[in-house]
């Protein structure tokens, strides 16, 4: 791995050693491929880890994660690729998660969380990471969240197995206030700065998060129709869908259809579909549950040539290779 990693306490913390809430770059676990840049991780007090990294991944970054209890709040300067909360039997994909950059995203795990990660080759994944565990959230006077964030949340983007993820875009005042607390931290500057950022920020994070308005612009009574379309669109990969039928099986217009889809997930409705369909076929072939030609058919690609194409855009790889690999782990 080409990835440096530090951890360091802060001078004013009374920590002996960083205490890591979520995934960490120093477990051996963690990717081994060629990615490159920097990952710092930063105690600030007890309860309270930050993270920040600048990253090309180099090679597929898929992995599993898990975090202790705690709320996290991540900013997102680079990014692309996606995440998914697990099911209590950890391979149950419950929710999607986009990554998407110019955006806060907040994850309450009031019992901790297991998810899966997926950066595709060549990704720049540049931001920050701050864990917060649960009863520095109270100490903080926030506790009365956990009790009352669902799919009704004004921020809701994903949720299932005691986990909530919500997502705002970053308004230009607080983004200041992250890139400062990002550059600090990759230069090693004040530590007593570094933590009044820090702490501003989990500030307008709970701020945030007591909004009764949505942070977008999609009526409340569109969210669920548009969380219905993904989920029919993830449920029914092989289908033809048309924006027409989409819209009519949720009960939205296609115009609200395309732009509400579009500010709630991060992608376009045929974009979404065609990262679902390659996600699962390179599923079903490295689980060597399907050849290349099935797995092709599987999700919705009645061309091979195409399939195969697409395929190399999105992992690198040829779909031949992924197989490859799979039958040589077989066969070890």
């Amino acid at each position: 791995m080409n990835l440096r990693v530090e951890q360091r306490v802060l001078a004013q913390s009374d920590q002996d050693d960083v205490v890591v809430l979520g995934p960490s770059p120093a477990d051996p676990t963690f990717s081994d491929t060629s990615t490159e840049g920097a990952y710092k991780i930063l105690g600030v007090r007890p309860g309270l880890t930050i993270s920040v990294f600048d990253m090309v991944i180099g090679a597929d970054f898929v992995g599993r994660f898990a975090t202790e209890p705690c709320v996290a709040i991540d900013f997102l300067f680079e990014a692309s690729g996606q995440g998914w909360l697990l099911g209590s039997d950890a391979e149950q994909r419950l929710s999607s998660i986009p990554y998407r950059p110019g955006r806060i995203y907040i994850m309450a795990a009031p019992y901790g969380s297991v998810g899966l990660y997926d950066v595709p080759v060549g990704t720049r994944f540049k931001g920050m990471d701050i864990r917060v565990d649960i009863s520095l959230w109270q100490r903080l006077g926030a506790g009365d969240l956990l009790a009352n964030l669902d799919e009704h949340h004004a921020l809701h983007m994903a949720s299932g197995n005691g986990t909530w993820v919500g997502v705002l875009p970053v308004p230009p005042d607080l983004l200041a206030v992250a890139r400062a607390l990002f550059d600090s931290a990759m230069v090693e500057g004040d530590d007593l700065a570094f933590e009044a950022r820090a702490l501003d920020i989990i500030n307008a994070s709970i701020a945030a998060m007591r909004r009764t308005q949505p942070a977008q612009t999609i009526p409340p009574r569109d969210r669920r129709p548009l969380q219905r379309a993904r989920d029919l669109l993830i449920a029914e990969l092989a289908r033809p869908w048309t924006l027409e039928e989409l819209a009519r099986e949720v009960g939205l217009t296609q115009k609200r259809l395309k732009s509400g889809f579009k500010s709630l997930y991060g992608f376009a409705v045929y974009a979404f579909l065609k990262e679902q369909r390659l996600l699962e076929a390179r599923r079903l072939i490295e689980r060597g549950e399907m050849n290349v030609t099935q797995a092709a058919i599987a999700v919705g690609y009645s061309n091979p040539s195409h399939f195969s194409q697409l395929f190399l855009r999105r992992f690198g790889m040829q779909p031949s290779r992924a197989l490859a690999a799979r039958r040589g782990e077989e066969e070890a």
